[in-house]
């Protein structure tokens, strides 16, 4: 009785315009129920469907708050503000003032405000460079380094502030 009163909802929500607009004003008796038993299948399983998309749809908003917020953990172990344009571990800066090269325990004073300071024994000297820009990345192995953008060149470095 339940699947005919939901059948006959249906029957009755359509107007005697949409009825005749739709071609259902011929159906014989059998034919109306038929369709009313399709629209009420359809209802059911609309709704189971819409459910599931619904649930999935969570599921994935879910994940991509997990990733944003492992993104801004990152950017903060480097001191950076999160910012939706920048999905990389990227710090594009100048160091400040003259620069010869590195000489073992080198800091860098860094046009952001930032200070890193080299963390290997690598020794090597430049002619004069004032305000060079570089690119501070994570490294593969962990840690992070600083490439010398005209040059092509990095070192491994650690932020010291």
């Amino acid at each position: 009785m339940v699947r005919l009163a939901a059948a006959d909802e249906f029957w009755q929500q359509l107007t005697p315009d949409e009825r005749a607009a739709a071609g259902l004003e011929q159906l014989t008796p059998e034919q109306r129920a038929v369709l009313d038993r399709l629209a009420a299948r359809y209802a059911k399983e609309g709704a189971r469907r819409a459910v599931e998309v619904a649930k999935e749809k969570a599921k994935e908003e879910g994940r991509a708050e997990a990733r944003a917020t492992a993104q801004e953990k990152k950017k903060a172990s480097i001191g950076l503000a999160p910012r939706e344009d920048d999905e990389t571990e990227v710090v594009r800066t100048h160091i400040q003032g003259d620069f010869h090269g590195w000489t073992g325990h080198t800091d860098f004073v860094l046009e952001n405000g930032q200070r890193w300071q080299q963390v290997d024994s690598d020794q090597r000297f430049f002619p004069k460079m004032v305000d060079p820009e570089v690119e501070i990345r994570p490294s593969r192995l962990g840690g992070w380094k600083m490439t010398l953008l005209s040059e092509g060149l990095w070192i491994r470095v650690k932020r010291i502030r």
